[in-house]
């Protein structure tokens, strides 16, 4: 189902929070609330990636330049490379380039994904190599508060959304017992997102290598006024 929540849905229901709300008054909508939202977001895909690093995902070819990959710019968390034969390219520390021999393998370093020359299967200076990662969500478009979020945004969790900015608004309003109060609201909301992030493919088959299960207090802290 297409996304079709915009920034606007979003400061509405924040809005809805408090009586004190005033739309325009305690912050305005087309730039600075338009911001928030999408800074909010990032975050809350941040906080999915160290959950399931797959929820919001994408691939993307990257071309190497004298053995150097760069990282593709919207990349949360890198989980896995392929060559184009779809053989796995291993990451290795930097300081212990041979740890995967004789496995295709790249270090990172300064942003870049690097291949040192003397590995026995080190790819290609110029090889195509796939990118598969956690990705960072797309800003809503078009611009401001008409703006529909990313697309793969899970839209049951647009509460959880709200509650931020609502928090938001009410810090910035000195309305600091209220936004305790909306803070509690909200880690309720994002246990629920973190548990649907967790068990979204509950009949998972592996050989080996199982997840561990994520405690999601640990996570409160990244968002909106801390835990």
């Amino acid at each position: 189902m297409a996304v079709t929540t915009t920034v606007e849905n979003i400061l509405d229901g924040a809005y809805g929070k408090s009586t004190q709300n005033q739309p325009n008054t305690i912050a305005t909508e087309a730039t600075e609330l338009t911001a928030l939202v999408t800074r909010l977001l990032r975050g809350l895909y941040s906080f999915a990636a160290e959950i399931n690093p797959v929820a919001f995902s994408a691939q993307t070819p990257v071309t190497g330049v004298a053995s150097a990959w760069a990282r593709p710019e919207d990349a949360e968390a890198i989980v896995r490379i392929e060559t184009a034969a779809g053989v796995e390219v291993v990451v290795v520390p930097y300081d212990d380039r041979f740890c995967e021999e004789p496995k295709p393998s790249l270090y990172e370093f300064g942003g870049n994904f690097i291949a040192d020359a003397a590995q026995t299967a080190a790819p290609g200076a110029t090889d195509v190599l796939t990118f598969w990662y956690s990705k960072r969500p797309d800003d809503p478009t078009p611009a401001g508060v008409a703006g529909v979020l990313d697309p793969d945004w899970q839209e049951d969790y647009n509460e959880l959304l709200m509650l931020e900015v609502a928090i938001f608004l009410a810090m910035k309003d000195g309305r600091l017992d209220e936004a305790a109060a909306l803070k509690q609201d909200r880690n309720v909301w994002a246990q629920r997102f973190g548990t649907y992030l967790q068990h979204q493919t509950s009949n998972l088959r592996r050989r080996f290598g199982h997840r561990k299960h994520v405690n999601v207090d640990s996570l409160l802290p990244m968002l909106t006024g801390g835990a």
